[in-house]
């Protein structure tokens, strides 16, 4: 029997269990603590890729094989693989007493034996060790293979610069998006928001380049919409509700479509399925706020990503982004 670890935000541990139990019953729960769960897994058939775990949840932040708990560097690193050349060591619960503090003196007592890389970043392909810490208790370590979406940063984190203009949390919601799912989103570009007062996700593809049509019946704030950004991207706003929009009142032709509406999911996608068609020659893309507040919700979002992908789309993933709250983030594109 092997092990299987993934780390989660503050709270939805028994969120990702429930998950995991739906669409992954191979899985069992084992140990859990605040911010981390671990899972009994099946043995590896024919010895394999030991990093190459596939996601267990979209509420999952960081996740890989489990390799046991170490109480100092010394045993840590003696559990870790020679093979691990990056180092990702990060707090269960940042937000504990000494929890970073305690991080970064296992981060320095690994960094000393001259194993891993210095940086934080992983690239492609490569096997990443894994070192979760919190204070007074043994280190988890473990180890994953780096690829497609998933975060390059400890924690499955996608840091976001946010500046002091950006209205809402809106910015880094969208920032983590294009990042986790490598989104081509580049200046000259047009997309239309959904759901977008008061302009923060809109603020960062202005930032971008990429002139934006906001529909939303709230108001946007100043800021927005006085920005130019480069190449003379700005804003136009429709004060209009999505199941009022009319798609005649919006352009031709889009790259990107992002919603982000008060709205149960089923709504919510019967909407965005009305206006899609008019756009499905140009666009490339669209990131979809899926409101996750209950456990029906939940236990639906398998049937959300396929009701995208119905409209047009070849592949829609969703993830539960460091941004989110109740809400996951899916992305569908071409």
């Amino acid at each position: 029997m092997s092990f299987v670890f993934a780390t989660c935000q503050k709270g939805f541990e028994a969120v990702l269990k429930a998950d995991v139990a739906r669409t992954r019953p191979e899985l069992r729960p084992a140990f859990a603590r605040p911010g981390l769960v671990t899972f009994k897994a099946p043995d590896r058939a024919g010895g394999g890729d030991v990093g190459a775990v596939a996601r267990p949840s979209p509420w999952a932040h960081a996740w890989g094989r489990s390799h046991g708990r170490a109480h100092d560097a010394a045993a840590a690193s003696e559990l870790l693989p020679q093979d691990a050349t990056r180092l990702h060591v990060f707090a269960r619960d940042p937000e504990a007493p000494d929890a970073v503090g305690c991080a970064a003196e296992m981060r320095a007592a690994l960094l000393v034996t001259g194993r891993f890389e210095v940086g934080l970043e992983a690239r492609d392909g490569e096997l990443v060790a894994d070192v979760i810490v919190a204070p007074g208790e043994p280190a988890l370590c473990g180890i994953h293979r780096h690829g497609r979406l998933r975060s390059p940063w400890p924690a499955g984190d996608f840091p976001v610069d946010m500046p002091a203009q950006a209205p809402s949390r809106a910015y880094a919601k969208l920032e983590q998006a294009i990042a986790w799912a490598a989104l081509p989103v580049d200046a000259g570009q047009v997309a239309v928001e959904i759901g977008s007062a008061p302009g923060g996700a809109a603020y960062a593809l202005l930032r971008r380049g990429v002139t934006v049509w906001s529909v939303d019946p709230g108001a946007m704030d100043p800021a927005v919409l006085d920005h130019v950004g480069p190449g003379g991207a700005r804003l136009h706003h429709i004060r209009e509700t999505l199941g009022n929009v009319r798609w005649e009142a919006l352009p031709r032709a889009i790259d990107w479509l992002l919603c982000d509406v008060h709205l149960a999911p089923p709504v919510a996608l019967h909407g965005l399925a009305r206006l899609v068609p008019a756009w499905r020659r140009s666009l490339r893309g669209a990131i979809v706020t899926l409101k996750m507040n209950d456990d029906a919700m939940r236990a639906e979002v398998q049937s959300s990503l396929a009701r995208l992908c119905a409209m047009g789309f070849s592949a829609a993933e969703a993830a539960h982004l460091p941004a989110n709250g109740q809400e996951l983030c899916a992305v569908a594109w071409r």
